[in-house]
């Protein structure tokens, strides 16, 4: 059962493990709304992403400085890994109760997996109830990490001297993130899909009310944009990946030449939203009744509004970027060394104010 979170009572912090940069949020909620108390990002070096002993060492040092230099309060912590660090498949197994579960996935799940079942730390997400074969069922999300994956990054955080208290999903805390922070009474029956599109993948999830019904993790992101845009144009990633930059930064001026490079991207786009619709089509044959009504993009790359329209356009949804502090104070200082505009939508903290917004746990202030 969830603990009731206490009027006044500062929320943990929130821990976004992205493959390009870390991410910290930490709100607050006093009656019934929401304040950011503070929030910092570091960029994590190219060199230490590949490595998983070279990014702990990088980032413990990182969460250190961070702590140091913003009003966060206290040190209990929510973390997500990676999406890349992630396994996530969907079963049909029968219906059984919750805590049979494992057991009934087990040989369904049995040489799916990249790595052996004993050294994974495997969770569980019930979508929704099918008939399927004839006979009732029910679909399973699996989600899965591998233990020593896990092991490293709570090690990483005790070194920083953070307290963790819980480790969540990127799909997750996305689905909690617009969950708390919208609460709108038609929202608890509406199927949404949202987009999480970083640095090298895509967290595909669909979500009804806050239920997540499917989550797919698709190998395409920003820098497979940029490798692409490099090799239309006959340049190297960095220089393709410091145009696409005034595009997410919205520095670019020039309409002619926005146009030209989407042009460029027009292939990588309709191979990234096929794959995106064949997600779709599996939803809507398991869950015929449940349609999709609306798209919400976050992420870093959903900066890039163009980016996201002809996703859109592609996938026939209405869709928006989403501003995870739209409905969000924040509190003097917060955020103010790491010259953001906070009145311009930020897609790319759904995830940090997400696990913030944990309603499982409660920190005094």
């Amino acid at each position: 059962m969830a603990i009731k979170i206490i009027r006044g009572k500062s929320l943990p912090i929130g821990l976004d493990m992205g493959n390009s940069a870390i991410k910290m949020a930490q709100l607050k909620q006093v009656e019934s709304n929401f304040e950011l108390l503070a929030a910092d990002l570091i960029e994590v070096p190219r060199a230490s992403r590949g490595d998983l002993k070279a990014r702990m060492a990088f980032a413990a040092s990182a969460l250190g400085r961070m702590m140091a230099r913003n009003a966060f309060a206290g040190q209990k912590c929510v973390l997500s890994l990676p999406a890349e660090a992630t396994f996530v498949h969907h079963l049909r197994i029968p219906k059984v109760p919750s805590d049979q579960i494992p057991s009934a996935a087990g040989p369904e799940l049995s040489g799916k997996l990249p790595f052996a079942p004993t050294d994974a730390v495997i969770r569980y997400l019930v979508a929704g109830d099918i008939f399927s074969d004839g006979e009732p069922k029910q679909e399973v999300i699996v989600v899965a990490v591998e233990r020593a994956v896990v092991d490293a990054y709570l090690d990483m955080a005790t070194r920083a001297k953070l307290d963790v208290i819980g480790v969540d999903i990127e799909p997750c805390a996305v689905v909690e993130c617009f969950a708390r922070v919208f609460r709108r009474a038609g929202d608890a029956a509406c199927t949404t899909l949202f987009m999480d599109i970083g640095a090298v993948s895509t967290q595909f999830v669909l979500a009804c009310g806050q239920k997540i019904v499917f989550a797919r993790n698709l190998a395409a992101g920003g820098e497979q944009i940029d490798q692409a845009l490099a090799h239309e144009m006959k340049i190297p990633v960095e220089a393709a990946h410091a145009l696409r930059a005034d595009l997410l930064t919205g520095k670019s001026n020039n309409p002619q030449a926005e146009d030209e490079l989407y042009r460029l991207l027009e292939g990588t786009i309709r191979g990234i939203s096929e794959e995106m619709t064949q997600c779709l089509r599996y939803y809507e044959s398991i869950f015929r009744n449940q349609a999709v009504e609306r798209a919400i993009f976050v992420g870093g790359q959903a900066y890039d509004k163009r980016l996201c329209q002809a996703i859109a356009q592609r996938l026939n949804l209405p869709a928006q970027i989403g501003d995870p502090l739209v409905r969000v104070s924040r509190a003097d200082g917060a955020g103010v060394n790491l010259g953001i505009d906070w009145r311009q939508p930020q897609p790319a903290w759904a995830v940090a104010v997400g696990l913030s917004l944990s309603p499982t746990v409660t920190v005094a202030a």
